[in-house]
């Protein structure tokens, strides 16, 4: 048989029939000579050896030291996962509805469902509802940044709004990555940096993404107030049967076996009292107050007159639901978050709206009898004991927790002149030792646990990136001028960020920072928008050139005709 050519677009093809050949041979002179892997068979063989021997070993030490040493042995799987991520083309799609599926699941799962109830498999961390939304989650978000440019840009305008914001970020994620180094258990430190990457970081960009969207961080703060509602009757019911609702009630495939749990479904006392502090879905009663303070700026802000009068009727309602069962937790830190919460965003809402209207006679009343409110609180602290023990607390019940925060101040402050750089993400209890002859350690204050973690240059960045954060929600809203329904959320904001902030001084646990972090997003991307509307105002008011004037009269006219 004779060779056949064939010439197609400058391309030629040489096709040898009588030679046993598995695909055509194509020459084509941009790309460089094929070579065959059948031409090196001793050094395929040799590399199939080294990778079996490799697996073999791996799956071997990895059912000898697992779950001690699980976060070193996911590493060569994560870099693989990232690795394909990285390789994705890019496209004009990106899987974004996924990824705000996931995002509200993750919101939603982490308040209404509690997290010590989660699958126990051995050899395994535990499987919570948590994992199993900020994982996909976490993917799709880098698939999105993989593969869409439209995405990046979109979240670049965001995080360009408030700059300071992401640099401070990720000097802290850098921060708390080089901690490692420094700490005395790496593979703890290991995993508390991987919950934070995951349950913090991603959470500040996907918001600042997905908030994007008119109408989104609304459908946010509804959904925080939805679920306030939901926790403050599951408190309610709890303190009349005196223990979790669910203790004696759960299925087996979620029990675990572990003495932290069966201390949070036996529930607490306050100390020398025989009073139930209600927890609902959290792990203690002081994260439920935590999150019901942080709500209270939000359902505030829902009884304003920004939106319709069904929403302002529900949210007045709701209002002593909410204060009821953060008066339940017999907590301070709930009280004094919930009553500074309450005057902020009332002075803040005063002065915005009367300096955008100064004839508000109403406006002017709530800003100028704001002193005497002050007075009236003080006042009532000083001459009511109910009011002042409901704020302050007692010498009896609430003196021991006083002491205890001022002797790890002690203790704490002593660690820190010792080694002023930290002692690695997660081993602030384990570096102040309090509590340990006491059958737990335990430490009370995140300021403290900041310091020690990451020291003096951790200590600052993280709070100084909460503080920028306060005073550019609280500068755009109070003297911006050009708003829509979305930006008016940028005090609340403020005001529950201030509501954190003070609550941190007496409280270590992180339940509730997704959801703070959620806030920093949410302002980047309402910043963005704020800051696009002057912008668009300013090209709408230059007057039309005479190219201009001439081309209007023209459409006007093709229109009338």
């Amino acid at each position: 048989m004779a060779t056949s050519d064939v010439e197609q677009s400058g391309l030629r093809w040489r096709i040898w029939p009588w030679r046993k050949r598995k695909s055509a041979e194509v020459l084509l002179p941009a790309l460089a000579e094929y070579r065959s892997l059948d031409r090196h068979p001793l050094r395929n063989f040799l590399g199939a050896s080294a990778l079996m021997l490799f697996l073999l070993l791996y799956g071997f030490f990895f059912s000898a030291f697992v779950p001690s040493y699980f976060a070193f042995f996911m590493m060569p799987l994560i870099a693989l996962g990232l690795l394909v991520i990285w390789a994705l083309p890019n496209v004009d799609w990106a899987p974004t509805r996924s990824l705000e599926i996931f995002f509200y699941a993750l919101f939603v799962g982490l308040i209404v469902w509690p997290n010590y109830l989660a699958l126990s498999l051995p050899g395994l961390p535990w499987i919570t509802l948590i994992r199993l939304t900020s994982f996909p989650l976490n993917l799709i978000l880098l698939a999105c940044l993989s593969m869409s440019a439209e995405f990046r840009a979109v979240l670049m305008r965001s995080l360009r709004s408030i700059p300071a914001i992401p640099i401070l970020l990720a000097i802290f994620v850098l921060i708390q990555f080089l901690s490692i180094g420094i700490s005395k258990t790496p593979s703890d430190s290991i995993q508390k940096f991987i919950v934070a990457q995951t349950t913090w970081t991603a959470l500040f960009f996907v918001s600042a993404y997905v908030f994007r969207r008119p109408n989104q961080f609304k459908r946010w703060a509804m959904i925080m107030w939805a679920m306030a509602i939901f926790v403050s009757f599951i408190a309610i019911v709890e303190a009349r049967v005196g223990h979790v609702l669910w203790l004696g009630h759960i299925p087996a495939i979620l029990k675990i076996n572990d003495d932290a749990v069966q201390a949070i479904l036996a529930g607490n006392m306050r100390a020398y009292t025989d009073i139930y502090r209600s927890q609902a879905t959290f792990s203690t009663s002081l994260g439920l107050a935590e999150y019901l303070a942080l709500t209270l700026p939000f359902i505030l802000h829902f009884v304003t007159r920004q939106f319709s009068s069904r929403i302002r009727i529900a949210a007045l309602m709701s209002l002593p639901v909410v204060l009821y069962a953060c008066v339940l937790t017999n907590s301070k830190l709930g009280t004094i978050g919930s009553l500074v919460g309450i005057l902020l965003y009332i002075f803040g809402a005063s002065f915005r709206n009367w300096r955008r209207n100064k004839h508000s006679l109403i406006s002017a009343s709530f800003l100028l009898s704001y002193p005497l409110l002050l007075g009236l609180v003080g006042a009532a602290m000083l001459f009511s004991h109910r009011v002042s023990v409901l704020i302050l607390g007692n010498d009896g019940s609430h003196a021991a927790s006083t002491q205890a925060r001022i002797e790890q101040y002690t203790i704490g402050w002593h660690k820190f002149l010792q080694w002023p750089f930290g002692y690695g993400i997660g081993m602030a209890a384990t570096t102040l030792g309090f509590g340990e002859d006491r059958g737990g350690l335990t430490i009370d204050t995140y300021y403290l646990s900041v310091l020690l973690e990451y020291g003096i240059a951790g200590f600052i960045v993280y709070y100084g990136m909460f503080a920028i954060a306060i005073f550019e929600a609280g500068r755009r809203s109070l003297f911006g001028t050009l708003e829509t329904e979305d930006r008016t959320f940028m005090l609340p904001i403020a005001v529950s960020l201030v509501v954190f902030i003070i609550i941190k001084s007496v409280f270590s646990q992180q339940d509730n920072h997704p959801v703070v972090f959620m806030m920093l997003g949410g302002l980047m991307a309402l910043a963005a928008s704020h800051r696009r509307a002057p912008n668009r105002a300013r090209v709408a008011a230059k007057p039309a050139t005479g190219l201009q004037r001439l081309s209007q009269t023209k459409t006007f006219a093709i229109a009338g005709r």
